[in-house]
């Protein structure tokens, strides 16, 4: 026979971990776009790739052609946003896909060549 009564568990003798505790969310809500011109040490890069940390702070990639490092990664409070035009904004951008294109078309070879290689010798 079941009796069914209100339980009220004792909490404190539980192991802290198997006391669900409430988790916070973070919405993202990013203050620049991607292609966007920002600037970052008194440069102007193009805005690449942008994510929310588990804390609620902004990551952005950040994109220079011509640059030693061309690829950053920066939060979001260290930039300010550039004043541009969009068809400057739109063509960096452009540059920048075109070279990651480039770049994962010269990795496919490079596999491809590796494949052959290996079978050669096999």
């Amino acid at each position: 026979m079941n009796m069914h009564i209100p339980f009220a568990a004792d909490r404190t003798l539980l192991p802290r971990s198997l006391i669900k505790r409430p988790r916070r969310t973070y919405s993202a809500r990013y203050t620049f776009n991607i292609g966007q011109l920002v600037t970052f040490a008194d440069l102007t890069w193009t805005v690449v790739n942008r994510s929310p940390t588990t804390n609620g702070h902004q990551i952005y990639s950040l994109f220079r052609p011509g640059d030693i490092r061309p690829l950053r990664v920066a939060l979001g409070r260290a930039l300010a946003a550039a004043p541009s035009n969009p068809a400057e904004a739109e063509r960096l951008y452009n540059l920048y896909l075109a070279g990651l294109r480039k770049q994962r078309r010269e990795d496919r070879i490079r596999s491809l060549l590796a494949d052959q290689r290996g079978s050669a010798g096999a």
